[in-house]
This record gives C-alpha cells, structure tokens and sequence, in this order.
C-alpha cells in the first residue's frame, strides 16, 4: 500500500511540474500583450513584436533555422503532422505543452521509474507463485541481472564514457580502423552475455518446472492408471499389470519360494543390453506411467531398506532432492563464461574484419555469407557443436545407463503369475563387472578433468563402481557437466539465431546486396541444423536433470536427513522404527550436504 501511494505521489509531483513550466511560458507570452478583450487586438501585437519572438523557446528546431525566404506554407510543412492540424499553434495550451522540454524528460524519468515498478511486481508475483523448489533459479537469476549491470555501469563510465574510451578509441583506430568499433564491440557482448545468462535461467526453470510436473503426477498416475482395485495401494501385481513387465520362470523348483540363487539367475536373464543407441531410444520414449512406476519400484526398494510407514510419499522425497540439486546448478561463477570465449570470438571476427558490429549494425549484410565462406570460422563451428552434441547424449546416456542398474526389476512369474521385485542388477557382482559406464574416449576425459577420475576418488561401495571413471567425484562433476552443457546450448541458441539466422532470412526476405551472395543460403542452412542440434539437446536436459537426481539419491545414496524431514512434514516421524536411521549417520550426512 505504501508502495502504491508513493507512485501515486511520483507521478502527481511530474503533473505539477509539466503544468508549472507550460503556464510560466504562457504567462511570459501573454505579459506583453495589452490589457484588452479582442484577441485580434493581442494578434495584432504579437505579430508587430516578431523581431523580439521571431524564436520563441517553444518553436520546433526546424522552424527556428528556416532560411530567409522561406514561405509560411513551407514552414509549416516542417511541423509534425498532429500540430499543422492546430489553427494558432502559438495560442494553443497543448502546443506549448508538447514543446516543454521538462515533459519529456519527466516522461523519460517516469517510464524507468514505470518499468522498474513492472519488474518489482513482476518478482514479487513469481516469488508468491512459484513452488520453493524454483526459489533458487529467481535468486541466482537476479544475482545475475545485478551482476551484468554492474558491468554494463562500468563499461559506460569507465570505458566507453570514461577515462578508457580515449585509449580503445586509439587502439581500435590502429588496429581495426575505426575508433568507434570496439567501444561498440564492448557494447555489443555485454548485451550478449545479458541475453544468454537471462535465457539459461529461463531454460533451468522450464527444465525444472518440467521435472516438477511429472514428480506431482506420480501420485494422480498412480491412482489412475496402476491402481487396478482402487483401495489407493498400488501393489506388485497392479504394477506389473500396468507396465507390462516382462513374464519368465522365476521360481525354477516350484516350491513356491523365491530364493536368492533363483532371483539371481532371472535377473541374468532379464538384463538388457546397455548399447549407446539402444538406451537413448529406450530412455527417450518411456511415457508417464512408465517412469512413474520407476518411482514405485524404487519406494518399494527403500521401503525395503528401511523400515518406514507404508504412507510415505516417495514424490515429496525426489521433490526436495530435486530443490536441492537445483540450488547447485544455476550458481555462476564468472569461469561459467570462459568456455564461450573461443566460439564467440571466431563468430564475432567475421563481423569486426568488415567493420560490422553485430547483426544490429546499418551494414551488417557485408558479412552475409561470409560465417560459411570463411573455413577457419566454419570449421571450428562444426567441431563446437559436434562437441556439444555429443557431450549432451553422454550426459544423457550416463544418467540412464547407471539408473537401470540401480532399479530393482519387476518381472511376472511364468509358472504362478504372481509379481516379483527382484534386486537392483548393481548387487550382482558379475553384471556389475561387465557394467561400463566410461567407455573409451570418455574415460580419459572423466580422468583428465577429475584430476585423476577413480584413480585418485576410488569407489567406496558397489553403487559408486556404477560411476566408472569419474570415482567418487561423480555427483559434484555431473551436476557441473550438466549445467555447463546447457549453458553452452543456450549459448549457441542465441548467438546463431540472433547474428546470423534472423539477419540472412531478413537479408533474403529483403533482396538486399549481401558481401557473400553465394554463400549467404548455405550458411543460413547450415546454421539453422545447429540452431535445431542445440535446441534438441536442450530437450534432454529434463530427463538428464530428473535421472542425475535418482541415481544420487537411492540405494546407498538414500538421503536419510530428507527422508526424515518428509515424515515430519507428513506427521509420521512416530511411526518410524527408531533404529532404521541411524543418529550417528544421520548427522553426517547432513553436514556432507550442507
């Protein structure tokens, strides 16, 4: 409220001021008429006083620098349209009005005031109205903003505006031929770097809001569609049912008891391939029920392990894994910028080796054509968006492969029909031994930017063999590679789109002379497949984003201080054994996460 009132006050105050300064050139005016009632007569003085008003403060620039022998029709062409409509502009209160300068510099003050007021609501909104899990992306977002215009305030009084401008002005003379080219340059990548870090955070929401959305249907999906009986238990039998599992001898004595050895030799034979290809399809095309039933199988695997209440909500669990890891993810640092560095580089020196700023400049179609003419830009775009690529499948596949082996697999006997869970294939030591999760190439790399990967980290326990060469690094260094593979593919999305693609369709739609005619069509081409390749790895990010958080949250990653807070929230702490979750433990792992 007293927000309000103050910008009901702003905006009174600027009235007041606009209204004083039109009545004061009014009263000026009008003071060197005399006294009479006949406006003719007032006509009359004003026109014999020409010599003192023949540039009245009020007259438009154009109007004042008429040369001598200008005719009054011609004059008043140089009026704007909306004031030659007027019949005595030099009498009318809104002609005046319109030509005080402190108008519009009121009107100037109050649309930032206005804009500003727009973006406070607008996160005051989205912070009443947004689930606590994306808090985090609002907060790193708006640390963002303010870091950027802490750059863009310093670039404008330091640099371009500043003490610096003469020296890049100099430098820019001498070594690009034109003094003002790189203090635009400047100009031009902070706005850039502005766009890409506004979009990736915009992308982590969507992505979250993504994940969020299928955690909150697991319990209607459950009801709906795996609940056969509709007692709101959804059992062994209804989850099999429902999912279609696969349908084999598992109980091979018919004694009707399943045992370890016969668990063993099922799950042998239900194992699945772990091929490349095979797995990012399969991944790819599961549907809601599907991976809902995961969830089931994986709170029966929990409720397995410990001996918690039969209401515990296995969605509110992930819910608070997913709000933790996220608080991770979008912190930047400045480094996150460094590997943009080269790309943008190789892009923008197209554009400065023709004196052209970016795709904005009035001369940007000289370098049309010449993104795809020039081999040493060329080449290398192929290569980064290889690279991205392939760095967005692994991600994508890693995550997937290892979460096959944490689940527990739900086959249907073949003899009886009865459901069985059978064990996470991890527990068995020869399907273990055979897992690889850091094929070739990759193992080098996990080992080169882990400082030595398993070698140095080596696994603690079965579930962080899965991990391959990463060790026990695993957590912090996917997360990273996760958010930074995103990063770069809002990066490529916005420089592609916004320097190249728009400005070769506009020059086409234009028929404008472009530097590279014959170039300008397959580089509008061959840009947009990127653009596409980016796009589509940002549509793994979810399910990348959704699997990183399993496989790091069950099995011997079951985070028992969340499963805590979960029953105390659900007001069933008291029914929980009290030695299913160890104090001594229990600590621990709260301070690892904090």
């Amino acid at each position: 409220m007293i927000r309000r009132r103050g910008y009901r006050f702003i905006a009174a105050a600027a009235a007041v001021c606009c209204s004083f300064e039109a009545a004061t050139k009014l009263t000026a005016v009008c003071a060197f008429a005399p006294p009479s009632s006949s406006s003719s007569a007032a006509a009359a003085f004003l026109s014999s006083r020409k010599d003192a008003l023949s540039s009245p403060p009020w007259l438009p620039t154009s109007m004042k620098t008429m040369k001598p022998g200008t005719s009054i029709g011609q004059s008043m062409s140089m009026l704007p349209s909306t004031l030659m409509a007027m019949e005595e502009p030099a009498n009318s209160i809104l002609y005046t009005i319109l030509h005080t300068p402190t108008l519009w510099s009121v009107l100037a003050m109050t649309s930032i005031v206005a804009l500003l007021v727009v973006w406070e609501e607008t996160i005051h909104n989205i912070r009443q109205n947004t689930p606590k899990a994306i808090v985090p992306v609002i907060d790193s977002m708006l640390a963002e903003v303010g870091g950027l215009g802490f750059i863009g305030l310093f670039l404008s009084t330091v640099v371009t505006g500043g003490p610096l401008g003469k020296i890049i002005a100099i430098l820019s003379e001498d070594y690009l031929g034109d003094e003002e080219l790189l203090l635009e340059a400047f100009e031009f990548l902070h706005t850039f770097f502005f766009e890409v870090g506004i979009l990736f955070f915009v992308v982590v929401g969507v992505t979250v809001g993504a994940v969020l959305e299928e955690v909150n249907k697991l319990e209607e999906i459950s009801e709906l569609a795996l609940d056969a009986d509709g007692d709101g238990e959804v059992t062994l039998d209804e989850l099999a049912e429902a999912l279609n599992v696969t349908s084999m001898i598992v109980d091979t004595d018919g004694d009707g008891i399943l045992s370890d050895e016969e668990k063993i030799e099922a799950l042998k034979s239900a194992t699945s391939s772990n091929n490349f290809i095979d797995t990012i399809i399969q991944e790819k095309s599961m549907t809601e029920v599907e991976r809902a039933g995961e969830c089931l199988v994986a709170r029966e695997r929990i409720l397995g392990q410990f001996p918690l209440p039969q209401a515990f909500e296995i969605e509110a669990y992930f819910e608070k894994i997913f709000g933790e890891n996220l608080e991770e993810t979008v912190e930047l640092s400045p480094v996150t910028w460094l590997p943009l560095i080269p790309l943008i580089a190789l892009e923008n020196s197209v554009d400065l080796s023709r004196d052209v700023v970016s795709a904005s400049s009035s001369n940007a179609f000289e370098s049309c054509g010449y993104f795809f003419a020039t081999p040493w830009v060329f080449y290398p775009t192929i290569f980064f968006q290889g690279l991205s690529l392939t760095w967005a499948l692994f991600n994508y596949w890693k995550m997937a492969s290892i979460k096959k082996m944490l689940l527990p697999t739900l086959v249907t006997d073949g003899v009886n029909g009865e459901a069985a869970l059978l064990p996470p294939r991890y527990t068995i030591d020869e399907i273990r031994k055979d897992f690889n999760s850091s094929p070739s190439i990759f193992a080098w790399g996990e080992q080169f930017f882990t400082g030595g990967g398993a070698k140095t980290s080596p696994p603690r326990n079965a579930h962080e063999e899965l991990f391959g060469a990463v060790g026990t690094k695993f957590e912090h260094v996917y997360r990273d590679s996760i958010r930074f593979s995103s990063w770069l593919c809002v990066a490529l999305i916005v420089y592609s789109t916004t320097q190249i693609v728009f400005r070769d369709m506009e020059a086409l739609y234009l028929h404008a002379n472009v530097g590279n005619p014959e170039g300008l069509v397959p580089e509008l081409i061959m840009w947009i497949i990127f653009t596409a390749s980016a796009v589509f790895q940002l549509s793994l990010a979810p399910t990348t984003f959704l699997n990183f958080c399993f496989v790091t949250s069950v099995e011997e990653y079951v985070r028992r201080d969340i499963v805590m807070e979960v029953l105390q929230e659900e007001d069933l702490e008291d029914c929980i054994v009290s030695s299913a979750i160890d104090p001594a433990t229990l600590e621990m792992e709260t301070q690892e996460a904090g």
